[in-house]
């Protein structure tokens, strides 16, 4: 070799350049995965508002849905709604059941807290109305105070 030849410089194979290129190729697949979970997030529907409830609050809540269809049966077109003692004569539950006082603030709205847990149903025969529950176990006034109770059956 003359001194007027070129020199190839060649570099030593050690895998950086490789080892470069993998974790480059790595940090962008995580980027990438990282980027579409974000992306694909969706806020968790939130869990109906019967599933929070303990076993004795459920089965009142249960009652008393099985109760107005109960008291629509018992009450044709024109006749007036029943009184809570009424209906504990007839023994629908949860009427007939001991320790609870039901209060009618309207003719065809029913109320009563659970001894128990404290808490307050409403159930609101009307045609806007439903069944209603809330945890402080203050019945309302009127049932067209209910705006604040979380509705406890199928929205209309």
């Amino acid at each position: 070799m003359s001194s007027s030849e070129s020199c190839e410089r060649v570099l030593p194979d050690n895998g950086r350049e490789e080892t470069r290129w993998v974790m480059l190729t790595l940090v962008l697949v995580l980027l990438t995965g990282v980027f579409g979970l974000l992306w694909r997030q969706q806020a968790a529907p939130a869990a109906p508002p019967h599933t929070g409830l303990n076993t004795q609050d459920s089965r009142l809540l249960t009652e008393l849905a099985i109760a107005g269809e109960e008291i629509r049966f018992m009450t044709p077109d024109g006749k007036p709604w029943p009184t809570p003692a009424q209906l504990t004569g007839a023994g629908v539950p949860p009427f007939d059941r001991a320790g609870l006082r039901w209060q009618q603030p309207e003719a065809a709205c029913y109320a009563t807290t659970e001894p128990t847990t404290g808490a307050a149903f409403a159930l609101w025969l009307a045609p806007e109305g439903g069944l209603f529950y809330h945890p402080d176990g203050k019945p309302p006034h009127h049932c067209h105070d209910l705006a604040h109770w979380t509705r406890m059956d199928k929205s209309r």
